[in-house]
């Protein structure tokens, strides 16, 4: 496909955006808190299977997510926060709640991810 092709598909994505914004404020409440014109536009593509991964298990630590995706632990984490910079995620800190062999005494807390709520 052609850069020409794209350009065309992103510029009838926007109008259809535009479209669903201006019936979401007639109806007074917003159907999604994220467009698919900002998955393609704002989340660079290496970060989507990260977002999905998210979106799919509703709420997860780093090492969730790279159990999910298959991905190394320090990769998924650069990707979390960047989503989470961008506005895409948030996070919370819980105190760890599991024994493992590295943390017998269920010392300290882990970071949660999980998808920002619209408003």
């Amino acid at each position: 496909m052609t850069e020409k092709y794209f350009k065309k598909m992103i510029e009838l994505l926007e109008e259809m955006n535009i479209r669903l914004k201006n019936i979401e404020k007639s109806l007074g409440t917003e159907i999604s808190p994220i467009s698919s014109l900002d998955l393609l536009t704002k989340i660079p593509k290496s970060h989507l299977e990260t977002y999905f991964a998210i979106q799919k298990l509703e709420e997860a630590t780093c090492k969730e997510v790279a159990d999910e995706t298959g991905r190394a632990f320090n990769l998924e984490s650069r990707y979390l926060v960047r989503l989470h910079e961008l506005g895409f995620l948030d996070r919370r800190r819980d105190p760890v709640t599991k024994q493992t062999k590295d943390n017998p005494n269920k010392r300290g807390t882990e970071v949660k991810y999980f998808l920002k709520e619209s408003k």
